[in-house]
């Protein structure tokens, strides 16, 4: 049995983790900046505390074995210097701790996010990186942290997840399912695209069984996979999955158009039409809400990065993860898509409808 430190606990990843590392054998330490929402592991113990104190980062490292680092910044409105701080800078401490206790693996959770825009795929982990945003530029800061070693202690290996989904999301996710209800608010007939740019996700649970499938293999240490589930779809379908999951009636509304959505999501990208759309977002959340009685754990806002797959392609290409063994539990969109949804609509995080 080897002791494992779970960062991120109570996260839309790390809630995954823990049951599945128990499952494996392993005992848990779990950390979060406060033990709610994290579920308490059969063996071992949850440690609440902020990674961003140096001190308190090291120590938890201390009679562990391994580490998967799931804990990150992914609010829109953060500043730079709070996402190089805990994207960038809580890897660096952690790491450090890692090698001079001589951890058998660190496991670090980043995002194919940081594939270059414009390239063909499916995208490998070879292809071109150019960070989307400030997010992106702090992630790929920790994976060059990362990378200034590749022998002695602590062997790392990098996760970069297409864009995910699952239990407690709150941002990708959360927009998705967020269009449906919006839209219910003026007609109760939704209107079902098609079309538009083509993308992989994967579900927040493939991830963690992703960074439990490597922590004791010798072949992925100082290595870089990418984790996605089978199912590239265009904007449209996903969008039509995700009303007939909810139930919702429609009509056929015709292809996306390319052209306007490259110059929809441009036009946000501007500071001032951001925040402009980003209030619209909010108070139209609000009011689905307000009518429906939901709870306000969802807060629903435009994230700059994920506009870019408005206009352009994501296709994540997984093949050197699954040439080890590894296969997704939910390869299609639609099985683990609705499952989830089930999961937000049992917690009222978002609307049932008859």
């Amino acid at each position: 049995m080897s002791t494992v430190l779970v960062t991120g606990a109570a996260g839309t990843v790390g809630n995954y983790v823990i049951p599945l590392a128990e499952a494996a054998g392993h005992r848990i330490i779990a950390n979060d900046l406060t033990a709610k929402g994290v579920q308490q592991p059969v063996r071992g113990e949850i440690r609440p505390g902020d990674l961003r104190d140096p001190a308190f980062a090291r120590s938890l490292v201390e009679g562990c074995d391994a580490v998967i680092h799931t804990a990150a910044l992914l609010d829109v409105g953060a500043t730079p210097a709070a996402l190089r701080e805990v994207n960038t800078d809580v890897v660096r401490t952690l790491y450090e701790a890692a090698r001079e206790h001589g951890l058998q693996r660190f496991v670090h959770v980043s995002s194919s996010m940081l594939y270059a825009q414009g390239q063909d795929g499916p995208l490998d982990e070879d292809a071109k990186i150019e960070p989307r945003g400030l997010h992106g530029e702090s992630k790929l800061a920790a994976e060059n942290v990362l990378r200034a070693f590749d022998e002695g202690p602590a062997p790392w290996t990098i996760l970069r997840p297409a864009p995910l989904y699952g239990r407690r999301g709150r941002h990708y996710a959360a927009a998705l399912l967020a269009v449906g209800p919006v839209m219910r608010l003026v007609t109760p007939v939704l209107p079902r695209p098609a079309g538009g740019p083509t993308a992989t996700l994967v579900h927040a649970e493939d991830v963690a069984r992703a960074a439990v499938f490597v922590l004791g293999r010798d072949e992925a240490s100082w290595q870089t996979y990418n984790v996605a589930d089978e199912d590239a779809m265009t904007l449209g379908d996903r969008v039509t999955e995700t009303m007939r999951a909810y139930g919702l009636p429609t009509v056929p509304a015709g292809q996306l158009p390319p052209a306007a959505l490259d110059r929809v999501a441009r036009l946000f990208v501007r500071r001032g039409a951001y925040q402009a759309a980003d209030r619209v977002a909010l108070g139209a959340w609000k009011l689905v809400r307000l009518r429906y009685g939901l709870k306000s754990a969802l807060r629903v806002r435009l994230d700059k990065e994920a506009l870019t797959l408005l206009y352009d392609d994501l296709v994540v290409d997984a093949a050197k993860l699954r040439a080890l063994g590894w296969l997704p539990r939910y390869p299609r969109f639609a099985e683990g898509w609705r499952q989830v949804l089930r999961w937000y609509q049992a917690e009222r995080w978002v609307p049932r409808y008859a």
